[in-house]
């Protein structure tokens, strides 16, 4: 079994624990415990191959019981423990939890009072007068909502669901002595949220050895077509692959019309045509004194240089101005993963983080960071073991001695308050004013009127202790809608008060999202890229927030913590 695979039972567990009505804190080990898993590096089975049930038992968050699960899982591929566990709800239950923002309150009692089974008879039964007799209309239409999200995400995958499996083919492939490249292209290339599936290039010497290679390869479920040069497999993460192969010469060519979007290969032929220029993946045909000459291009550049435009970087090809931008010189230098010198938001074990501050920052150091952020909940989040007062100023001393004992980076004070209901913070000024940085975000009250979001966070920026909007949209991918706000005013708020606007690497959030990100740059809004990590392996997933802010066109310096720390400083002192 796969980590997803496996991190998946132990979420459905949770979910099932959760409908029985058992400690809340257990539900929450073995929801930690499945996020731990889906994020590790390493292989679950290479692991216990490698150290057994004790090595399990050392990832964290895990421990011996889910440790003896895994076990079970990685030998067996069932487990008893979940079957037994099943048999005590009905499977109506468990499916309606898949609905965003259904509860296992809200499950139990859409099983009991309206007596169905599955979604679409959900879906149906919501708009009967039997709804409207155990559930306000708000429940009802946020249900409805709910499983308009779930029809729309379909079978699209989050793009770090997909990245790794695509990276570990194309390194594969990569190995192999007659591929001479290979690169993963499509959403995929242009780091777009979600995918529907996998498309992979190659150029090899011999191509019939490759395909035989890639049919063959570990995880397949099926293998739905195979050719010459062409083939076609499902993963066992239920997700399509495709691979096609053409000759080295062709190669650049083939990469350019795999990655851009429909639109921007579109928009890019039809000014081709006008200018006396034909492009198919085979190369560029060019039209002079009637006569057809064709260019073969190599590399990707080649296409871009022989239509006399400045190469566009993936994440840009989305028909949305680059190819002007590239004929007038005008592109932006994007933001690179170098680019980044810290992460200010990243929670400990003083709240609801896995990692102690000196595991986070022994880690920020591995990676090359200037300064960190030690961003723990504020009292008003309680399930996340929010600090109050005296425990933000026990923290202080804590992150003072790391700071003594780790000198080649600086620990900031920092905590993520709570933007409530009625627009106020759930820290008084008092301890704000202590703290090196703050970031505000909302946690709760999602679905308030437009004005009172609106309202909420145009006041969080307007505080004077207040420097980053946490994940400012709210969504969640495939689960939550981001907020009704007007965007347009919180922009202005932010650029006037130079607060900066949070761009969250975590996988199911990517936000704020690359559009509004490019639509706040235009008002003079600056941004922090961070991991909001809750575990040591979140720190890695700072490339995705990276690669939200290049589909956003912003450069190194639209990003706060892309500057060194002396500048930072300065900032900060606003």
């Amino acid at each position: 079994m796969t980590n997803s695979q496996i991190a998946q039972t132990i979420l459905q567990i949770a979910e099932i624990l959760d409908l029985l009505g058992e400690d809340r804190f257990r539900v929450i080990a073995y929801e930690r415990a499945a996020s731990t898993v889906r994020m590790l590096g390493e292989d679950l089975s290479g692991i216990y191959k490698h150290g057994g049930i004790k090595e399990l038992e050392d990832i964290e968050g895990v421990g011996e019981s889910i440790a003896l699960k895994i076990e079970e899982l990685l030998k067996t591929g069932k487990l008893k423990y979940l079957e037994d566990l099943k048999k005590k709800v009905p499977a109506s239950e468990i499916t309606f939890l898949q609905i965003p923002g259904v509860g296992p309150k809200t499950a139990v009692k859409l099983v009991k009072e309206l007596k169905v089974k599955t979604i679409e008879q959900l879906g149906k039964k919501l708009q009967s007068k039997q709804a409207a007799k155990y559930f306000q209309e708000k429940t009802r239409q946020n249900i409805l909502r709910g499983i308009e999200i779930l029809k729309r995400m379909g079978t699209r995958k989050l793009l770090t669901f997909a990245m790794p499996i695509a990276q570990d083919i194309v390194l594969a492939l990569k190995k192999r002595p007659e591929v001479l490249q290979a690169d993963a292209v499509g959403s995929l290339r242009r780091w777009k949220e979600t995918v529907g599936d996998i498309d992979i290039i190659a150029a090899s010497k011999t191509p019939a050895k490759t395909i035989d290679f890639f049919v063959s390869q570990p995880n397949i479920l099926q293998v739905l077509a195979k050719g010459d040069t062409k083939a076609t497999i499902i993963h066992q993460e239920n997700i399509q692959i495709d691979l096609e192969i053409l000759p080295k010469e062709q190669y650049g060519s083939l990469l350019q019309h795999f990655t851009g979007s429909k639109e921007h290969n579109i928009a890019l032929r039809t000014w081709a045509e006008k200018h006396g220029f034909s492009l198919s993946e085979h190369g560029i045909k060019i039209l002079q004194k009637g006569r057809e000459k064709l260019v073969l291009c190599p590399q990707e550049t080649d296409v871009y240089q022989t239509l006399g435009m400045d190469y566009i970087a993936p994440e840009l090809r989305e028909d949305s101005g680059e190819i002007q931008a590239a004929l007038e010189h005008k592109l932006p230098k994007l933001v690179e993963m170098a680019d980044i010198k810290g992460d200010m938001h990243m929670h400990s074990s003083w709240s609801d983080g896995f990692a102690t501050i000196e595991q986070l920052v022994e880690k920020s150091i591995q990676l090359d960071y200037r300064y960190i952020a030690i961003a723990d909940h504020s009292i008003g989040l309680g399930v996340a073991r929010g600090l109050g007062p005296e425990r933000f100023f026990q923290r202080q001393e804590e992150i003072e001695a790391v700071g003594k004992k780790y000198h080649q980076i600086k620990i900031l004070s920092s905590a993520e308050v709570n933007i409530k209901a009625d627009a106020t913070l759930d820290l008084p000024d008092s301890v704000l004013e202590k703290l090196e940085i703050v970031t505000a975000s909302i946690h709760s009250s999602f679905f308030q009127p437009q004005s009172q979001l609106t309202k909420r966070l145009v006041a969080a920026c307007r505080n004077p202790h207040v420097d980053i909007i946490g994940h400012p949209s709210g969504r969640i991918l495939g689960q939550r809608e981001p907020y009704q706000v007007d965007w347009d005013e919180i922009f202005r708020q932010a650029a006037a008060t130079q607060t900066a606007l949070e761009i969250s690497s975590f996988p199911n959030r990517l936000d704020l999202k690359d559009s509004l990100c490019r639509q706040a740059k235009n008002f003079g809004v600056k941004f922090a890229i961070n991991t909001d990590s809750h575990q040591i392996e979140h720190l890695n997933l700072m490339h995705f927030g990276v690669s939200v802010a290049r589909r956003g066109w912003l450069e190194k310096k639209d990003i706060i913590n892309s500057s060194n720390y002396s500048d930072l400083e300065k900032w900060l002192s606003r």
